[in-house]
């Protein structure tokens, strides 16, 4: 299959583009014009130009995965959070439009959203079929699912993935998770140890995208989280069982302190001490500000609807994430 990956210099998107090559697939990349003063389209209210500067790729593609968006991690100042709207929603627009002109269009398009739609704090399991719920990340995620369906005059099936916390080396929980490890021993939590985190394994993720593509899941909107949840306290404990962390050779003082790291960690657990550091609440909001909702996250979130149609995880359990993680540094 040709398939057409948008934001595949990403995180996910450099593990798509990977697993699809694997699988035998040609992949292309659909890119940005770098600057306003490239395309005769313009859009001064954001920093990243919207538009794409080689849309011919489009033509008789079989599946496009659409990954496109700003970075939701960084501060959200009321022009960033712009650009974080915007970069998703007239991005989808635009790739619609783009689609739309073409002679043999694509025949599937998959897009990235967010369990940020649904609600937080409450006590309910959320599925495909929940409403969206109050704040930025779930307006962001709701218009740019919006987005993708308002403008399809050719009717290409579209299908939403709503991605939870994506576990992988490079990824930010574990790159702070690691840090805290080598310095501490130990992984602490952020709010309350009992925060429920629907998290997906980055592997399980490309192969939920590679289902669709491949027409094993049917076309629809599915919740990209890993079948058991867990909470803060579960994660960090499955973390320093299987620390995945990759000290290079030619850092003896970091080798030195990761040693340390394990022979601390080792104490603490013979020992039977089971509490953890915690960070309140507050301090995260004080320094966050309307950006903490991102670390204080609390759902639960359910990936029935793909168990329902088959679909076998790989890593369906915190440890066996974690385990293979720690045996595969490059993940």
């Amino acid at each position: 299959m040709k398939i057409v990956l948008s934001g595949g210099s990403g995180l996910i998107g450099g593990c798509l583009s990977r697993v699809f090559v694997e699988k035998g697939h040609t992949v292309s990349h659909l890119r940005r014009w770098h600057n306003n003063n490239q395309t005769h389209k313009k859009d001064f209210t954001s920093e990243k130009n919207i538009f794409w500067s080689n849309p011919e790729v489009l033509e008789n593609a079989d599946v496009v995965i659409h990954l496109a968006g700003a970075n939701v991690a960084k501060s959200w100042t009321q022009s960033y959070k712009h650009n974080i709207l915007n970069s998703r929603t007239e991005g989808s627009k635009s790739l619609m439009e783009a689609c739309s002109t073409c002679i043999n269009p694509p025949k599937h398009i998959i897009s990235a959203s967010g369990i940020g739609y649904y609600p937080e704090w409450v006590p309910q399991t959320l599925t495909e079929e929940s409403e969206a719920g109050p704040g930025f990340l779930a307006d962001v995620c709701k218009q740019w699912e919006e987005a993708l369906s308002g403008t399809n005059p050719k009717q290409i099936p579209v299908s939403i993935v709503r991605t939870g916390l994506v576990l992988s080396n490079k990824s930010k929980i574990v790159g702070a998770a690691q840090a805290q490890f080598l310095f501490c021993g130990m992984v602490g939590s952020v709010g309350s140890h009992s925060n429920r985190w629907s998290w997906i394994h980055i592997e399980d993720l490309c192969h939920l995208y590679l289902a669709l593509a491949e027409q094993r899941l049917q076309s629809g909107i599915y919740n990209g989280v890993a079948p058991n949840p867990c909470t803060q306290g579960e994660f960090g404990d499955a973390f320093e069982r299987f620390p995945a962390i990759k000290v290079p050779l030619w850092l003896p003082v970091m080798r030195f302190q990761f040693f340390l790291a394990k022979k601390v960690n080792g104490t603490i657990r013979s020992w039977g001490i089971l509490k953890r550091p915690i960070v309140p609440e507050w301090v995260i909001k004080l320094a966050w500000g309307e950006r903490a909702v991102i670390a204080l996250t609390n759902q639960y979130v359910s990936a029935q609807k793909t168990l329902d149609q088959g679909f076998c995880y790989q890593y369906p359990t915190i440890e066996k994430a974690m385990q293979h993680l720690q045996s595969h540094p490059e993940i």
